[in-house]
């Protein structure tokens, strides 16, 4: 089984071009799944249907419906590709009920937040606290979270060849090895005209945008402690991630009545259900407003 679940692990890195992070979350779904079964002496090709509901039955009594339901769906994945790749013969998962999920809506910054955040590499670079570098890296890794929508490994795998000057627009290869056009806006592409012009290690097409002090490619986590530190000096929400900040970027979109459809190609939804959720924050603005103005409201 070692084998197999390697060949997965590999499949979905190398070919479907989950990030790290999934990749992880993914094999410890999966161990999760395996080590239940060796506890009862079955095989993973022998689990039945009962199997995968007691399964979700002991899971729901240690996790929440999010995450039960995000192990499944991992799980799931590795059957399908069993059974695509070692003849594995069904899906015990399949039409077993999971539990319902909690809609959660998405945190995120207002847009009279946002204007502060974009500034803070800009302020400390007038305050004599970060060089030019820093600050021009910094500024363009916010532009391009906020005004593209990037996640964080999309972001840290632009390449120049992904970038379409002439639109302000890149061609981003995101998850599930999926190809599609994101705009960014002319602050953004300012920024990585002077990036490019000023600090680019290397401009060829198959040569990566960004790269930290050590001059190594971009990785999450440098980007996770630039923004961290942006955030406590403008007295931002410290939970606000890189994916809060996509979560920001489609709020303030929906806001401004975006058609949805044209969202979920920016995002790289798969599915309109999941860009739907930003419709309800959208619900939830204009209640307060009612709530606000309106002479019957109070």
């Amino acid at each position: 089984m070692t084998g197999q679940l390697e060949d997965f692990l590999t499949y979905i890195s190398a070919q479907r071009r989950y990030s790290k992070y999934t990749s992880r979350n993914y094999k410890n779904a999966i161990e999760l799944w395996l080590g239940f079964l060796a506890e009862r002496g079955i095989g993973v090709g022998g689990a039945t249907r009962r199997d995968a509901r007691k399964y979700v039955m002991w899971l729901s009594g240690k996790f929440d419906a999010a995450t039960v339901r995000n192990k499944i769906s991992a799980v799931r994945s590795f059957y399908k590709f069993l059974m695509k790749t070692y003849d594995a013969q069904s899906d015990p998962f399949s039409g077993v009920k999971l539990p319902k999920r909690k809609l959660d809506l998405p945190v995120f910054l207002t847009q009279n937040q946002v204007p502060r955040l974009l500034e803070a590499p800009w302020e400390d670079e007038r305050n004599n606290e970060q060089d030019e570098i820093t600050t021009v890296r910094d500024a363009l890794c916010l532009e391009l979270l906020y005004g593209a929508g990037l996640r964080i490994s999309e972001l840290c795998a632009l390449k120049w060849g992904d970038i379409d000057f002439s639109r302000n627009a890149a061609n981003i290869l995101g998850k599930g090895n999926k190809r599609r056009f994101c705009p960014f806006g002319p602050n953004a592409g300012a920024l990585l005209r002077r990036w490019r012009d000023e600090f680019a290690l290397a401009k060829g097409d198959g040569d990566f945008v960004l790269y930290t002090p050590r001059k190594k490619p971009m990785y999450p986590r440098y980007i996770q402690r630039e923004l961290s530190k942006y955030l406590a000096q403008t007295h931002l929400p410290s939970d606000i991630t890189p994916h809060k900040l996509r979560h920001s970027f489609a709020t303030h979109l929906v806001n401004a009545g975006v058609d949805l459809r044209a969202l979920q190609e920016m995002l790289g939804h798969s599915s309109l259900s999941t860009t739907q959720i930003y419709t309800h924050l959208n619900m939830r603005k204009l209640v307060a407003e009612h709530n606000a103005t309106h002479p019957r409201a109070r």
